[in-house]
Order: C-alpha cells, then sequence, then structure tokens
C-alpha cells in the first residue's frame, strides 16, 4: 500500500487552492500521525480514494460494442465477442486490493483520529461506500473473492482466510452489511452529486442486491459455493433490492426530469447534458480542462467528431425499443417501401429512441447526420442497380452521406448508426480528451426499474407496475397493467431506459441471457437507400460484422487468470476456464 503521506502527494493539485495546505511542510514529509489530526489532508486522502473510484464509465466505452447495444468501426472481434476469454486473456478485469487496503487504512484510523466526529463519521461513510463498491465490482466479474476487511501486515504470517476465496453470497452479505452501516453515517443532502451520501449507499444497495437476487435465480452454484447463490435466497436479495431503492425514491431527494415534456426524445437526450438535474444521484464530473473524456472525439459521427462512430448502434438493439401505443407491428424494410426520411422507417418506436441513436437526416450541431449508403437513380427502385461510392455524384447529389460506411478513408459507422446519448452538440469536432459530459452513475430511474423487476420477480405486480409505470410515463410510452405486465416488459424497459449506461454487458450476464442476445448472433445493420426520383428512402438489413458473436458459459465469470493463481496458489480458477 502507499503511505499516507505518497496517497496524499498524489493528491496535492486537488487542494493547493487551500491556504492551510499551502503553509504546512513537504507532504512526503510529513508523518502520517500528523496527517489525521488535520481535517484538510485528512480530506485529501478521501479525494484520493474518490479519483480511483472505478466507474468504468466513458474510459470504457468498448464494452458498449461487448453487448448486442453496439459494433464499432474496427473489427470488434475481441475475446469477449469471439467466445476466446481464458486463463491468460481476461476482458474487463477489475482486481484491486491495493484500492480495498487503503480504503481499510483509511477506516482504521478514523477510529483514534481527534478530528470531531462529524467529519470522521461522513468521511467514513464514504470510503466504507467505496470499499463496497470496489468489492461489488469484483463480485461481478469473478463470484466469490479473498474477503479481506484487515490491513494486513507483509511481514507477518496471513490467516487462508484472507488469501482464499470466500463464498460468493458472503461476499454479497458483506457489500450488504457494509452500505447498510455506510447509511447511518452518511448525509442526506443531494448536493453535491458527485459526493457520497446517504441515497448514493441506499442507490449501490439497491444494485448490489438486485445482482444477488439475478445470480440466485438465474446462476448456478459450484465450486461449493465460491461462485453461485442458493436459489433459496433468491426473493430475500430481491426484497432487500426493491427496499433499498425504495429509500431513494421515497427520499423526496430527486425527481424523474422532464425539461421539455412536449419533446421526448429531446427531454431524454438532456438527463445526460444538463449537470446538476433533478435525477442525478452520484455522477462523475468533468469539466473538459482539468478532468475531461474523450466521449465526443471517439463516438460522434465522423464529420462532427475528431476521430468518430467509434460506438455504432447495431439494428438488434434499435429493434428491441417498443412501439410507443404498445402495438408489435414491426418496421417493414424493402426496396419496395418507400419512406419520407430516414427515421420514419421507425416511427412509431419508443421516443427515446431518437434521444439515444443519430438517423439519416438528423439535423446537429451546424450540419446535417448524413448516413446513406446508396442513391437509386432507378425510376423503380433498384437496389441492385445503385450507386454506391464516395468518388461519384448523380446531379449534383453524392452517391453516398459523408458519414456512411461507404464513405472511403475515415471512421465511419458500419451499422448505419452513430449514438447521440451524451454527444456535445454545442460544439464542432470536439477534440481529444476535451469531453466535459459527466458519467452519471446513478439515477433515479434506475431505482423505479430496480423496483419494478424486483417486485415482478417476487410476484407482486402491484407495486412493479407502479414502478414500471414511472420511466414509461415519462417517456411517453403505453402503460402496463397487472394483466399486461411480462419480465420481458420489465427488462426491455430498462434496456431501452438504460441504453448506453454501462448496465447492459451486466445485464446479460445476471440475467444469464447472453445466450439468448449474443451467442450465436451477427450484429446487423441497415443499408440506408435514398431513391433519387422522389426523393425517398428505403432500408434493407445487412450483416454488420463478418462473424458471428460466441459467447460459451464460461465467460459469465471473468477467469481468475493464470497470473493471479501463479501469484496466490490458493486461488481456486473459475469453472470451465
Amino acid at each position: 500500500m502507499k503511505s499516507a503521506a505518497k496517497i496524499l502527494a498524489l493528491t496535492f493539485f486537488v487542494i493547493t487552492s487551500c491556504g492551510k495546505v499551502m503553509d504546512k511542510p513537504p507532504l512526503d514529509k510529513i508523518s502520517e500521525d500528523v496527517i489525521w489530526q488535520d481535517q484538510t489532508m485528512t480530506t485529501a486522502y478521501v479525494t484520493n480514494l474518490y479519483t480511483r473510484i472505478n466507474f468504468y464509465g466513458f474510459e470504457q466505452i468498448a464494452q458498449f460494442s461487448s453487448t448486442d447495444e453496439a459494433s464499432t468501426n474496427s473489427t470488434n472481434n475481441t475475446n469477449i465477442n469471439t467466445g476466446s476469454v481464458s486463463k491468460t486473456s481476461e476482458y474487463s478485469p477489475y482486481w484491486d486490493y491495493g484500492y480495498i487496503r487503503d480504503c481499510t487504512y483509511f477506516l482504521n484510523q478514523m477510529k483514534t483520529s481527534p478530528l470531531p466526529d462529524s467529519v470522521k463519521t461522513q468521511l467514513s461513510g464514504e470510503v466504507r461506500w467505496m470499499r463496497a463498491f470496489a468489492y461489488f465490482e469484483m463480485m461481478k466479474r469473478y463470484g466469490g473473492v479473498p474477503l479481506v476487511d484487515v490491513v494486513l501486515d507483509p511481514k507477518k504470517p496471513v490467516d487462508d482466510k484472507y488469501t482464499t476465496r470466500a463464498k460468493e453470497v458472503d461476499i454479497a452479505n458483506f457489500i450488504d452489511g457494509e452500505l447498510t452501516q455506510a447509511e447511518t453515517q452518511l448525509t442526506t443532502a443531494p448536493a453535491p452529486r458527485g459526493r457520497i451520501n446517504k441515497w448514493t449507499a441506499y442507490a449501490l444497495q439497491a444494485r448490489a442486491m438486485l445482482w444477488a437476487a439475478s445470480i440466485a435465480k438465474y446462476g448456478t452454484v459450484a465450486l461449493n459455493g465460491i461462485v453461485g447463490i442458493p436459489a433459496s435466497q433468491a426473493n430475500d436479495f430481491y426484497a432487500k433490492a426493491s427496499a433499498a431503492a425504495n429509500e431513494v425514491i421515497g427520499s423526496g431527494k430527486y425527481s424523474l426530469y422532464d425539461p421539455l415534456p412536449a419533446n421526448k426524445p429531446e427531454s431524454y437526450r438532456l438527463i445526460f447534458m444538463d449537470k446538476e438535474n433533478s435525477e442525478i444521484i452520484f455522477e462523475k464530473a468533468y469539466d473538459g480542462i482539468n478532468v475531461t473524456n474523450d466521449f465526443d472525439a471517439q463516438a460522434a459521427p465522423q464529420v462532427f467528431a475528431n476521430r468518430g462512430s467509434y460506438v455504432d448502434p447495431t439494428l438488434n438493439f434499435i429493434l428491441g425499443y417498443e412501439n410507443a401505443d404498445g402495438s408489435p407491428d414491426p418496421p417493414v424494410f424493402g426496396q419496395n417501401v418507400l419512406y419520407d426520411n430516414g427515421a420514419a422507417v421507425f416511427a412509431k418506436k419508443d421516443p427515446r429512441l431518437f434521444g439515444t441513436v443519430f438517423f439519416q437526416g438528423d439535423k446537429w450541431s451546424i450540419g446535417t447526420i448524413q448516413s446513406y449508403d446508396g442513391l437509386d437513380t432507378n425510376a423503380t427502385p433498384n437496389f441492385n442497380a445503385i450507386l454506391s461510392s464516395n468518388l461519384v455524384t448523380y446531379h449534383g447529389i453524392k452517391s453516398v452521406g459523408d458519414q456512411s460506411r461507404k464513405y472511403a478513408n475515415v471512421a465511419t459507422t458500419p451499422t448505419g448508426f452513430t449514438v447521440k446519448k451524451y454527444i456535445d452538440g454545442s460544439k464542432y469536432q470536439i477534440g481529444e480528451n476535451l469531453s466535459k459530459t459527466n458519467w452519471i452513475a446513478f439515477r433515479l430511474a434506475e431505482m423505479y426499474l430496480t423496483r419494478a423487476e424486483a417486485e415482478f420477480e417476487q410476484g407482486n405486480l402491484t407495486p412493479a407496475v407502479q414502478a414500471l409505470n414511472m420511466t414509461r410515463a415519462r417517456a411517453g410510452i403505453s402503460l402496463v397493467t397487472e394483466s399486461t405486465i411480462t419480465l420481458d416488459k420489465v427488462r426491455t424497459e430498462r434496456r431501452s431506459e438504460l441504453a448506453f449506461e454501462g448496465h447492459r454487458f451486466w445485464d446479460l450476464r445476471r440475467w444469464r441471457a447472453a445466450q439468448t442476445f449474443v451467442n450465436g448472433v451477427t450484429m446487423q445493420g441497415l443499408h440506408i437507400t435514398l431513391h433519387y426520383p422522389t426523393g425517398k428512402y428505403y432500408f434493407l438489413p445487412f450483416n454488420a460484422e463478418t462473424f458471428t458473436r460466441s459467447f460459451p458459459l464460461q465467460q459469465y465469470y471473468n477467469p481468475i487468470t493464470s497470473a493471479r493463481i501463479d501469484n496466490n496458489p490458493k486461488l481456486i480458477e473459475n469453472p470451465l476456464y
């Protein structure tokens, strides 16, 4: 573990504006006993822990194309997509006992620190949340992991219980207990949104308990409980998830944000652009200067980006949205079916789709999205005789749009679509690491969806319907009743409301549903053809990836890996690796 003084040195830039710090000796010369007597330095230590929280947000956007949500303008044949994760080739690892030790060390120091109790209590609650969050990130990946809640002395013998893997249910219960204690320590104030409070603790508890419940219901117990949770405990965890979510909902501190009720797509998009809005429970803040990300540069449509089109929604994903009126009618594709514009084929869909994805003809920034990939000049549409080259024009019309996958030598969408969510339209071509959009880690909509799922899984239809209809009503789509609500409705609402927020990757795993939505599936895109004689469009699906995705059963857990086992032979590898 880094010494507390070294951790403070790493965080020095955060607090140099405070005159108290400038009057102190160099941080690497300060006794650690002194640190815990000084509120500014103690707070700086916690600030460092905040910077190390594993959000896996904008920094891990490749995860979006590891689900059915998206493909990418690279080949996308990663190990997770080709079913080749192995003991020597992990995907999305997280095994950070250094961070856990730093959290535990802080909690120990607060027991004897002379700082005011109010300060120690709040900071201890924040750090206890961080430790629980770290264990949850590991549980999601590995199941049971070593449970280390003490600061180990490397010079002394270490008890086997700290070097062997605990049962997955024990990790879930530890997280539950940590958060229950944190809830008694933390402030109830909802602001600032980037600081952990009582409701942040309930929000994480709701998410973690829903995970544990799903593993109990849909997973399999193996390795004597190191992975898997007994099915008999599913309802207990579902009840805990619902109760925690309801604490946030009932607090009155947050409300579903709907700034433009008459324009549902834009109102939904603004949830992610309007900072500090009423729905946000916890977020990672970016200012575009000191703390930045490069999501705009990587993901915006190519002509509006530094690189662009790295996150490209699939047709599979788009077709998963419900029709707003609840009708089952699917979009009709074919060269003989002409539409007035590039989005009209999906006109019946949930309005949130149009706040999430760019479509042909969308107005944006200082231009228009042009993602059509062919120009049909025939009086009777004939896809086999279209013009489709960025070097060809016809009567002054380009045969392919400049965002089309056919537009040569640029990073363009392979599916016909690009992601709109989070993209900043206030500037043209935002450069690398200059984005200032915040990453929302927890928001109120997730709490309603968690409560809906947890109550439905327990057979409690009345509260499930009430919770599910909150986000549906805000979105402007048909409401469910106790006679129409289904598990598919619950899950579809979740994927639509929380698209590209880092949930789908994990939801498919906890539901054990990757076999349905990923394994054996070739992700599709949509040919968008402009019919010159009429000025209308027709659409034809195609395979956007050159391979079929594979998701073998072992990938529901990450491998412990050969490297970790070589370092600690007491660790047991996960099944089938």
